[in-house]
């Protein structure tokens, strides 16, 4: 959104909505790639104590009844899919009782109907795209899991499902009003101002990224495993520890040349990529929060974009010379960020493999969904519940968080059918030396950089 634009509400005859440019990129995907699970987005908790069970449906059904997205189908037309706002009748929250189940066995069967929901193959015109289910392994021990398809949400969406839900169920259990202000919009009020009123404006961003992507190659990593004709969805994740020490040094590398620790990071990537695959032009995406107008920050659905970061390692420029290219690329990316990922692929033309995704194939994600929680709630006691489920379409993502402002964690998703647990370790291991050297060493070369990264061996097992 350009400064001075506002979203208002959408006529109250449109019955057919158009879908979002990012719902039509996930509309594609989803249709174009072949999988047995749906990209799903979830939260999943263990609740402790003497849970309301009435208490926490009626919530469920006050947070669906609120946003339009939980309560959106799709229909498929002939120009297209469009989606239907059905009325606010909430949904059936199903609760599953496992007592029946020996006692040591309980948390082994909720895991399993848990990933039963969360990797589900879900059918996008017959539903259902959003689910509730509560699981019962004692009178003080439920599982709670909700469950919806990434086209109505995103990653910010669960943070504003987790507010809400607390919200409304502390408001029934306590009788007092709930402490929640209306929404200014819908997310069927921004697809159709979208259609209407951002097109125009993103024409010349449009043209920017048709530029700066132009000739753009694929990544060519070296892979364990002969690449797939048709690209899966089996995944799996390593984490990957650094020190403090590091952390801090490459917050003051980057505070010492005017940048973000995500430049810095994102240059080690580039410069980690590039010894691997022996290429200099290298392209990542990086996923954006999306939600550009104040009116939007409230509302659940599909705002998250990904805007693609192409680095020159060409020239053998020193370590803190490719951090200065870095900076602008980043600048100018995320002042563009408002065109829709689908729509430059599109602009692109690229041709399209079914076994690798186009612009690029490696995510490089600095995360911000660490920070503290609140487990109480209204007399219980609330935490995540946790359970294996990376999830990608590309070669490999990179997740890095910052923990307690001085430790930094990276997670290594990869696809199993291109990498073993041990090449991805041997990545993670690389990139950390990498970093190492470069804070020591701000201006060495990248050839010897690259050559210094590849000659040390990785060691260690990888960590799941």
């Amino acid at each position: 959104m350009t400064p001075g634009q506002t979203i208002g509400r959408r006529p109250a005859d449109l019955v057919e909505l158009p879908l979002s440019a990012l719902q039509q990129r996930i509309w594609f995907l989803c249709t174009a790639y072949t999988g047995d699970a749906s990209p799903i987005i979830f939260l999943v908790w263990r609740i402790r104590g003497p849970l309301d069970v009435d208490a926490w449906t009626r919530a469920v059904n006050s947070v669906v009844d609120r946003h339009e997205s939980l309560r959106t189908s799709f229909r498929q037309r002939n120009a297209g899919p469009v989606q239907v706002v059905a009325p606010p009748t909430g949904i059936v929250t199903d609760v599953i009782d496992v007592t029946d189940v020996p006692e040591d066995e309980r948390e082994k069967r909720t895991d399993e109907l848990v990933v039963a929901r969360t990797h589900a193959l879900l059918d996008l015109v017959a539903g259902p795209l959003v689910r509730s289910a509560l699981f019962r392994l004692a009178d003080d021990h439920h599982v709670w899991c909700f469950t919806m398809h990434h086209l109505l949400a995103d990653g910010t969406s669960l943070r504003i499902l987790t507010r809400e839900m607390r919200a409304f169920y502390e408001s029934s259990v306590e009788g007092k009003p709930v402490d929640l202000p209306e929404l200014p919009v819908q997310y069927g009020d921004f697809t159709v101002w979208q259609q209407t009123v951002q097109r125009e404006a993103e024409e010349v961003d449009l043209r920017y990224w048709t530029q700066h992507l132009a000739g753009i190659e694929p990544l060519n990593l070296p892979t364990d495993f002969p690449r797939p004709d048709e690209k899966g969805v089996s995944r799996a994740e390593i984490y990957h520890p650094m020190s403090g020490d590091l952390a801090r040094s490459v917050a003051q590398l980057a505070r010492s040349n005017r940048c973000t620790p995500f430049m810095v990071l994102l240059a080690g990537i580039h410069t980690l990529l590039s010894a691997l695959s022996g290429q200099d032009d290298i392209c990542v995406g990086s996923p954006v929060a999306g939600r550009t107008g104040i009116e939007l920050e409230s509302v659940i659905g599909l705002f998250s974009n990904t805007i693609a970061l192409r680095g020159d390692v060409s020239g053998d420029p020193t370590f803190r010379e490719l951090v200065l290219r870095t900076r602008p690329v980043v600048i100018e990316a995320l002042r563009r960020q408002n065109v829709p990922f689908g729509r430059i692929v599109t602009a692109l033309d690229l041709p399209r493999e079914p076994n690798r995704t186009q612009v690029f194939q490696v995510i490089f994600n600095m995360r911000t969904d660490n920070e503290q929680k609140q487990p109480e709630l209204a007399g219980l006691w609330i935490e995540d519940f946790p359970h294996g489920h990376p999830k990608t379409l590309h070669d490999l993502v990179v997740d890095i968080w910052r923990l307690d402002g001085n430790m930094l964690r990276t997670g290594f998703r990869y696809d199993t059918a291109l990498f073993t647990p041990e090449t991805v370790q041997g990545m993670a291991q690389r990139y950390e030396r990498l970093l190492a050297t470069v804070v020591d060493d701000p201006d060495i070369r990248l050839d010897a950089l690259k050559a210094s990264v590849l000659r040390a061996p990785a060691t260690g097992a990888p960590h799941g």
